[in-house]
């Protein structure tokens, strides 16, 4: 066999390759499912450590609206909403605890990486996927889980927030 019949033979495995491909990514109508802990459930209890030092533990935020942003420095849509969470937290301190997490794969120095900004909201790297496993996150960002001062999931969605939608959720969680 030739080198140019056996190129023509890795065409149709390419194009049926790319028409599985597509099919299996195909966007489904309306909103994406809930992902994870479903609104009406509660998540379970976790600590993470934040790239400052500190620790997350979600049973110690009861009785402020939580949320949980699940994002990526090399995710466009994640970065661009994360002022829109820095934002939420600078106007509502007492009342919204925010967490910004970076799942894997971890391609970049996420402390690094953020110091070329100035935001107030704790950021942690969930380095071997623990707490995604526990909240049975996607692997699609970027995902925000919104949970009621009572810890309830009100809110858990894969896709981009602008800030004004941003706070509509956290005032629906607040009024739950």
């Amino acid at each position: 066999m030739t080198q140019r019949k056996a190129r023509l033979l890795w065409i149709p495995a390419l194009l049926l390759l790319a028409a599985m491909l597509v099919f299996v990514n195909w966007p489904e109508e309306g909103p994406p499912p809930a992902l994870g802990a479903k609104p009406g459930e509660t998540l379970p209890d976790f600590t993470i450590t934040c790239l400052d030092g500190s620790s997350f533990t979600l049973s110690e935020q009861r009785g402020r609206v939580v949320v949980i942003n699940l994002w990526a420095t090399w995710c466009t849509p994640c970065v661009k909403e994360l002022p829109g969470f820095d934002r939420l937290r600078a106007e509502h301190p007492e009342e919204v605890a925010v967490l910004a997490v970076h799942t894997p794969p971890v391609t970049t120095d996420v402390g690094e990486y953020l110091s070329g900004f100035s935001y107030t909201i704790p950021f942690a790297v969930d380095e071997d996927g623990s707490l995604g496993a526990a909240l049975n996150a996607s692997d699609v960002l970027p995902q925000t889980v919104i949970l009621s001062p009572k810890g309830v999931v009100t809110y858990n969605q894969v896709g981009s927030l602008d800030y004004e939608r941003l706070l509509e959720l956290f005032e629906a969680a607040k009024g739950s």
